[in-house]
């Protein structure tokens, strides 16, 4: 089996560069906890610390960027074209599709034979872009999200009219793209890992089999908040998997040390596992 990670160690390594100092003081971020403008109850809340850190990996781009509906987009081919097409809507983190570790991720789920569209919908403005001293990470999700809302509709139209409505869609989110993910209403399948933004009414309105990939330590999705979701999954008689991995915190599944095995096996052992659950149901 072709290993996620298997070129990774081999690879220079870095410390993404910490925003911590940038985001809200803790009391902030817990109150963002408690209910969505909407009055809805917060599960998966606003990035922390642990969402703007991590191993940064260094690759070669196997896809190539393109524009969907006016959004740049990272497009990851399968080594062969089948019959039927499969097609994976990917939403990444806040570090955009195309920082290596997420393209990285995104080439080897086309290697497994998927056709994978990364959008960006920072519009070339992700995190990383932002490492000075006073900047205002509020703002900066604000104006993301805004533009998230306005371009997701749009672009996956856009990628059904250009592989068509006999293709089978699936939907990932990490972290900032998980509501994406949980939202799309097109695919037989979706899943995510370390969510933010995510309010109850996400699991009440599932729309297709969800699989959960979850840390151990995560402060924007508790091991309490995940219990709620599995209660109100289980009460919606939902289709699902969850699978939580010990040793690690929020970002394993994209970002994990290549140094450390647990966290090796975990991001792998998560990746190998979205593409098994979204073969097995693209095959019914």
């Amino acid at each position: 089996m072709l290993k996620l990670i298997s070129t990774y160690a081999l690879l220079a390594l870095s410390l993404l560069p910490s925003l911590a100092s940038a985001l809200p003081a803790a009391d902030d971020h817990a109150s963002h906890a408690t209910t969505a403008s909407d009055g809805n109850t917060w599960l998966a809340t606003s990035i922390g610390p642990d969402c703007i850190t991590g191993a940064r990996y260094h690759g070669v781009m196997q896809g190539k960027n393109i524009t969907i509906a006016d959004v740049p987009t990272y497009y990851a081919e399968p080594p062969v074209d089948a019959a039927e097409k499969k097609v994976i809507f990917f939403f990444s983190d806040v570090y955009g599709p195309f920082l290596d570790n997420n393209f990285m991720l995104q080439d080897w789920f086309a290697s497994q034979g998927f056709h994978v569209l990364g959008i960006d919908y920072f519009f070339g403005d992700p995190i990383q872009n932002h490492p000075e001293p006073g900047f205002n990470i509020t703002a900066w999700l604000a104006k993301s999200q805004r533009q998230a809302a306005e371009a997701v509709p749009k672009w996956k139209a856009a990628v059904i009219e250009e592989f068509g409505e006999d293709a089978k869609y699936a939907a990932v989110g990490y972290c900032f793209g998980a509501s994406y993910a949980m939202e799309a209403t097109e695919v037989v399948a979706s899943a995510f890992a370390h969510p933010a933004f995510l309010t109850e009414n996400h699991f009440r309105n599932v729309q297709s089999p969800l699989l959960l990939s979850l840390a151990e330590t995560d402060s924007t999705f508790s091991t309490a908040a995940s219990r709620r979701a599995m209660d109100i999954l289980m009460e919606e008689r939902a289709t699902y998997h969850l699978q939580q991995f010990s040793g690690v915190q929020h970002g394993f599944a994209t970002r994990a040390d290549p140094n450390d095995a647990n966290a090796v096996w975990a991001k792998e052992e998560s990746g190998r596992s979205v593409i098994g659950w979204f073969t097995r149901f693209m095959a019914q």
